[in-house]
């Protein structure tokens, strides 16, 4: 079993951090337009919602990626729309 080079080790980083950011802050984009719809109707208000939730998702994303930089133990946390389902409980 071979060892894969550093290069490609940190291009393997950067491929995940920019799938991440455009993951994130796209999500960041549709979830504050559809917010700023329900939310305002100035056409201002709406534009101004929607780039700072886009600004969320994009700085989350640049702060995942800078930690996982300055540590390599650290790993991206996978993007995923899986169901969220809370544990359950045995009743007795």
């Amino acid at each position: 079993m071979s060892k894969k080079p550093s290069e490609y080790k940190v291009s393997e980083m950067w491929d995940k951090c920019a799938e991440n950011f455009f993951m994130r802050s796209g999500t960041g984009l549709i979830a504050g337009g559809i917010a700023s719809v329900v939310l305002f109707r100035g056409g201002m208000a709406r534009m101004a919602l929607t780039g700072i939730t886009t600004g969320f998702g994009a700085g989350y994303a640049a702060m995942e990626c800078r930690l996982a930089f300055e540590h390599p133990e650290w790993k991206l946390a996978p993007f995923s729309f899986k169901k969220f389902t809370l544990p359950t409980t045995k009743k007795e």
